[in-house]
């Protein structure tokens, strides 16, 4: 490989992101407000729509959407000091083995969420094409979706946010036309409130389709070039990429008695720009997957290159898919917000709360190989979360959301664990 050609596709997975490359708020904004317009966010929609009524979905998205905002806005002016992947950064709170652990779970994880979004994009793919006589195998449409996907992972974030300079406005104006349009169907009864959910559960819904992307998001302000644009950027694409495709789903099925866009927009006579809203929504979103999967995976695996492990877990994902990770949609949820969620805890509390030096670069190079405390408020956050989620053990309740709970736990774990005397003496593997 020449040396050009490695200049295009180096994410600096295992490096600070050099000023050169470094990105204002508004392409860190697109970015992620591509990331958000996904089809997954009309499933979980739906799924609120059967639980509550139009104006408690519509508060508990928000809700979700705007704690998940500042959740990002503070691992983002963290992601933004250090400069390095989320994974990296965790290694100066868990030692450099603990942060290969960490990129392991996450990127077995956004195996599994790769999995699940092109699942979803092939599904809704063969329906959309079947309008046209277009008879497409599931196989086909996955494998299709993948590449694309593959394609730009493999370039990283730099092409991620140049696909989304396009992908949004594109996106957003189909998008707004076609509920426009649907305004003019109605039904006569209002969509029957079948399985009801409480406040908390809602919330905690909309925040766990996306906390793991907000838990990473200093994968992507990495890449910002002022603090501001980093904060900036997260916020305001969580606030409001959160919340879009979920509110659009509650309109939607308001309006017309159905969540499903293709239908919606094939009925309006705007079947060719629901399958280009499909085609870039999945593709923007899942190549975020497949990008921060990689750069956690790299951590563990620093001597496999990136590409590498972006073109093995495309292929690991597709097998995935056949197995129909759609049917256990709500479980995964659940889990990747107790495995995962609590260890932001932990090293926002480090920056915040004990010593933000320790998050440099300099340090992370230097961290030992285990770190007991940040391993043990990690553990701890993400019991609490298990026993407060009432779909995993529900055991009792703190806050309401079993999200928060955890990294709450993990978070005032570190910072009693950090001010104990014991602490000092923690010890430290060579091996």
């Amino acid at each position: 490989m020449t040396q050009q050609a490695h200049k295009k596709i180096d994410d600096f997975e295992l490096e600070p992101v050099p000023e050169k490359a470094r990105r204002s708020w508004y392409v860190i904004s697109l970015i992620w407000l591509a990331i958000g317009i996904d089809i997954s966010g009309l499933f979980l929609g739906a799924f609120l729509s059967n639980g509550l009524a139009i104006g408690d979905a519509l508060l508990a998205t928000f809700i979700g959407s705007a704690i998940l905002a500042l959740l990002a806005m503070l691992c983002a002016n963290i992601g933004f000091q250090s400069g390095v992947s989320t994974p990296l950064l965790s290694s100066a709170v868990f030692g450099k083995k603990g942060g290969k652990i960490l990129g392991i779970i996450t990127g077995l994880s956004l195996v599994g969420w790769f999995a699940f979004q092109a699942d979803f994009f092939a599904l809704i793919l063969v329906d959309a094409l079947a309008h046209y006589d277009i008879h497409v195998a599931h196989f086909s449409a996955l494998s299709l979706g993948a590449f694309l996907m593959m394609l730009t992972a493999i370039y990283g974030v730099r092409a991620l946010g140049k696909l989304s300079t396009y992908s949004v406005p594109l996106m957003v104006t189909l998008i707004t036309v076609g509920l426009y349009l649907a305004s003019s169907v109605t039904v006569s009864d209002a969509p029957a409130i079948e399985a009801p959910l409480s406040m908390g559960e809602a919330i905690s819904y909309v925040m766990s389709i996306w906390i793991l992307a907000a838990v990473a998001s200093p994968d992507i302000a990495r890449y910002a070039k002022t603090r501001k644009d980093a904060v900036l950027g997260a916020g305001f694409g969580f606030l409001l990429g959160n919340s879009a495709t979920i509110v659009v789903a509650l309109l939607l099925t308001q309006l017309t008695g159905t969540d499903n866009l293709v239908d919606v927009f094939f009925a309006v006579g705007l079947g060719f720009a629901a399958i280009v809203v499909l085609v870039f929504a999945q593709w923007t979103t899942n190549s975020s997957n497949l990008c921060s999967g990689a750069l956690g995976m790299s951590v563990a695996l620093p001597n496999i290159p990136r590409p590498i492990l972006v073109v093995a877990m495309t292929i690991i994902g597709i097998f995935i898919a056949q197995f129909g990770m759609v049917d256990m949609f709500t479980e995964f949820l659940i889990l990747l917000s107790v495995t995962i969620a609590p260890s932001a805890g932990v090293y926002i509390a480090q920056f915040y709360f004990i010593d933000k030096q320790a998050l440099t670069f300099d340090s992370i190079s230097n961290a030992p190989e285990w770190m007991a405390k940040g391993l043990t408020s990690w553990a701890i956050g993400s019991l609490v979360n298990a026993a407060t989620a009432p779909e995993f053990f529900g055991l009792f309740e703190l806050t309401g959301i079993s999200t928060i709970d955890g990294i709450l736990a993990s978070m005032l774990t570190f910072i009693v664990l950090a001010k104990l005397p014991v602490a000092n003496k923690e010890a430290v593997s060579d091996s």
